[in-house]
């Protein structure tokens, strides 16, 4: 539970790891939104750069907008694109010396969660949600070593993809901006990422889906903006014309009813044409730190699902989207058994039960998809189960997955107690959906 008996305040995080930059948001358990940590007391500033560096010829480290200024007076060596380092897991070399990149993503996150101590203390934090533009099963990987490595009091740690922080976000708005089809913009001056988050009122619970798209027309050089007053005039004007283009196609397709802007790309104000289309006949908000807080929405309602929470499930790139289950004999009356639910991560998504064996030695497992897909049933076949009385074979199911669409069963034959002994035969199986 997120509160136990204690009146004390405790808080639930949400931490974007991004390639280029960081956020960190807190909900406090007596409040009803995030807010986002600022790099400086005072000001809407929440971007972290993702960066370390060295200072050269010591063993002397900095991360954030203070290895940046180090980086710009040139006395450290820089340490940058540490996500992308961590994946790949092949040592960094800064200087002269091997880094394992791991390490140095561990020290960054370290480093910037003590940002926090200027609002509460890491051991009042009952949940983090971390989430990432992509959430792979590599990602997955690097998140796990870097979570172990910080050993972090709560043992409360997820991770999500940011679609679905979008949608976890979405879930704490007024219901009037959920009514219809609902378009986040993310740019970061390289890239644009555009979700498109749409429900189905015909299902229950109401299914959500994001689709996501890329475009490459509004990339700018790496020295962003130009300096010269009539080139940055003509850039923005190119990056006006570009968006609305983009904007007319996804509009003109769909019923939209809400627009955010998202990222550093939108902070010079250029959008002027692109901005008046989107404003006719929807809502258009305009900020940077919405993955952070969907995250932060996220940590919470793992720990204490909201009301309104069941109203929705979210089927996104890493979710099940099929119900798994079994009939069964319950107190002589065949019933459903749930086994894993839609809208689970696929790489959390597990499930251990004991059952007793049908004479037959089939068992037959249920798959209901919840995209429209006609439900079936898979049979798995125990040759060589031994030939027991009825009600006397119990059988261990273990259910994991492989991958979003492939489910792995295990079958291990249990016996029943000393009357027939455990043979511990094994069958395995793998269901694709």
């Amino acid at each position: 539970m997120l509160f136990g008996n204690s009146n004390e305040k405790r808080f639930v995080l949400g931490y974007d790891l991004g390639d280029k930059v960081s956020q960190i948001s807190f909900l406090a358990s007596d409040a009803d939104m995030p807010e986002t940590l600022s790099v400086l007391a005072g000001a809407e500033l929440y971007n972290i750069p993702t960066v370390l560096c060295k200072r050269k010829d010591v063993n002397q480290w900095y991360y954030g907008k203070e290895a940046v200024r180090h980086l710009e007076d040139g006395d450290s060596i820089a340490v940058d694109n540490l996500v992308q380092a961590a994946r790949d897991g092949k040592p960094v070399m800064v200087g002269d010396s091997e880094y394992d990149p791991i390490a140095l993503l561990t020290l960054f996150v370290k480093r910037s969660l003590s940002l926090l101590s200027m609002e509460l203390k890491l051991d009042m934090v009952e949940a983090i949600m971390f989430t990432t533009k992509s959430l792979d099963h590599r990602m997955v990987q690097v998140l796990n070593a870097v979570t172990s490595a910080l050993e972090l009091k709560t043992q409360n740690i997820f991770y999500q993809s940011h679609e679905e922080s979008f949608y976890n976000y979405m879930l704490y708005q007024p219901e009037e901006l959920m009514h219809h089809e609902i378009i986040a913009c993310d740019y970061d001056l390289e890239t644009l990422h555009v979700y498109e988050m749409n429900l189905n009122p015909n299902t229950t619970p109401i299914v959500a889906t994001i689709n996501v798209s890329t475009h490459d027309d509004l990339r700018l050089g790496p020295d962003g903006f130009p300096k010269d007053a009539a080139l940055f005039h003509k850039t923005c004007d190119r990056l006006d014309d570009e968006f609305l283009n983009i904007m007319q196609k996804i509009c003109g397709e769909k019923i939209v009813s809400t627009v955010f802007l998202l990222g550093e790309g939108y902070r010079e104000k250029w959008p002027k044409r692109s901005l008046e289309f989107l404003c006719r006949t929807r809502r258009v908000f305009q900020g940077n730190n919405l993955f952070s807080k969907g995250a932060t929405i996220a940590a919470r309602e793992r720990i204490r699902p909201s009301e309104g929470a069941g109203k929705y499930v979210f089927l996104g790139e890493d979710k099940l989207k099929s119900n798994i289950g079994m009939k069964l004999l319950k107190c002589g009356t065949e019933a459903y058994h749930a086994i894993l639910d839609a809208g689970v991560n696929w790489y959390e998504a597990q499930a251990q039960l004991d059952i007793y064996a049908d004479p037959s030695g089939v068992l037959d497992i249920e798959i209901t998809p919840l995209t429209g897909k006609s439900p079936k049933v898979v049979q798995l076949y125990l040759d060589g189960l031994e030939k027991r009385p009825r009600g006397t074979t119990r059988l261990r199911l273990n259910l994991t997955m492989n991958a979003v669409d492939e489910v792995y069963i295990r079958v291990q034959d249990m016996g029943f107690g000393e009357l027939f002994p455990a043979t511990n035969k094994v069958w395995e199986q793998v269901i694709e959906l």
